[in-house]
């Protein structure tokens, strides 16, 4: 979609950068988003489909990425489904947060970051609780294939065929790209690992776990008739070095402290700058 604000208005393009105007950022600074799991890559350039100047127009508030529907459904349907596996595989309870009641943050006492993770260990009243080395779950649903897509508003959409299913370009590509061609161990992207990894930083904690599912095209069509039974699901275990970690958090907030608290873009890439006329002249 195109832009939310004016350009030469509300922001202004310089030297391959976008200023945003004293009078915008006096009235949204208090507004912009904080930095969450699934920005964190991009803010660090580890995302390969969205770059650190793309993630800043989001959370200036500048722009808004369309979801697609179809996809953002299905895993809200889906997901409850991989978090009792997850709980009957591991026989432990999770603590699920309505985004709506949190405001879509659970961390209400930082500044730059944010977010919600998928599901909290919990003891037997009920309270997060990760005294026993419990781990924090993320949970991942892919497409099974390779599915075709096209831009609509500038936003990426599946195409579907008459009957409304996503239409299949290279089957079993998609499930494939989760695992090592020589070894065949499954290979957490690294945009997921960021994700995971700052939630359980912003907690104090190293351990987590990733439940992955694949999607067939009619999973899309009615995620209400989605069978646990008839799909594989990998139990990843996962951790991080807090201390390590800690390295790249400090990145992040340095960069949101001259970036976003500066109203002031990172420079553009190549493409960045594509995309940016793609929205001007939408």
């Amino acid at each position: 979609m195109p832009f939310l604000k004016k350009i030469n208005s509300d922001f202004f393009l310089q030297n391959n950068q976008v200023i945003l105007s004293k009078e915008y950022l006096a009235n949204n600074s208090k507004k912009f988003k904080k930095i969450t799991g699934s920005r964190f890559a991009s803010v660090l350039a580890k995302n390969k489909y969205c770059s650190p100047f793309k993630i800043w127009t989001v959370i200036v508030g500048i722009y808004r990425e369309e979801m697609d529907l179809i996809i953002a459904n299905a895993g809200q349907v889906i997901e409850p489904k991989i978090r009792q596996y997850v709980t009957d595989k591991l026989n432990l309870n999770f603590k699920v947060y309505d985004p709506k009641k949190v405001n879509w943050d659970i961390f209400k006492d930082n500044d730059i970051f944010g977010g919600i993770p998928d599901g909290e260990p919990i003891n037997h009243l009920g309270n997060v609780d990760y005294s026993n080395n419990q781990p924090m779950l993320e949970i991942k649903t892919s497409s099974y294939d390779g599915l075709a897509y096209e831009k609509v508003n500038g936003s990426l959409k599946m195409k579907k065929d008459i009957n409304g299913l996503p239409i299949i370009k290279e089957p079993k590509k998609k499930y494939l790209s989760w695992f090592n061609q020589h070894t065949n161990d499954l290979v957490i992207n690294p945009e997921y690992q960021y994700q995971l990894g700052l939630y359980l930083y912003l907690r104090n904690i190293s351990k987590g776990v990733f439940a992955i599912t694949w999607l067939y095209p009619n999973d899309y069509l009615n995620p209400d008739n989605f069978n646990i039974e008839e799909h594989e699901v990998k139990l990843c275990d996962f951790s991080v070095n807090l201390a390590k970690f800690a390295k790249e958090v400090e990145k992040a907030k340095e960069w949101y402290n001259k970036y976003v608290v500066g109203g002031i873009s990172p420079i553009m890439n190549e493409s960045d700058k594509l995309w940016f006329k793609e929205q001007i002249n939408m």
